[in-house]
């Protein structure tokens, strides 16, 4: 089994919203004109990071993550994960691209990583905690 993490790109946006969509939890259509633009314009922010992660060639995973200051943190430049999916809540794979986005985050001085799950399960609360995420109300929040 091959896995690789990589920046995502252009030609991704099919397996992503394909990924979501086999956790029935994102009932979209395949992409057109105007969601590809939106995409595409997504990858060229400067504070956006989105991952994915393949195995095999085939994209299992995908983190979104978006860099900014904030006033709370006293001007010091925090990272937010929102966009979270694995194809199947391996924790390998989930420990693997979380790891990723730590490394990104610390890369660009970020002071804290808050990540946002909508959908949480036993075996994603055990990474993130394994991963140093500790939950708080409804966000899990890592300082670094």
């Amino acid at each position: 089994m091959k896995f690789i993490i990589r920046k995502a790109e252009e030609k991704d946006l099919n397996s992503i919203i394909e990924l979501f969509r086999k956790k029935d939890e994102f009932p979209m259509s395949a992409p057109g004109k105007e969601k590809k633009n939106i995409f595409s314009e997504m990858l060229k922010e400067e504070s956006r990071y989105i991952l994915v992660g393949e195995k095999n060639g085939v994209i299992t995973a995908f983190v979104s993550m978006k860099t900014e200051a904030r006033f709370k943190n006293h001007f010091k430049l925090s990272a937010f994960i929102t966009d979270i999916k694995t194809d199947l809540c391996h924790a390998e794979i989930l420990t693997a691209i979380l790891s990723r986005a730590t490394a990104v985050a610390m890369e660009k001085g970020c002071s804290e990583i808050i990540l946002h799950d909508d959908c949480v399960n036993s075996e994603s609360n055990a990474v993130y905690s394994i991963c140093n995420f500790r939950q708080s109300n409804t966000v899990y929040r890592k300082k670094l």
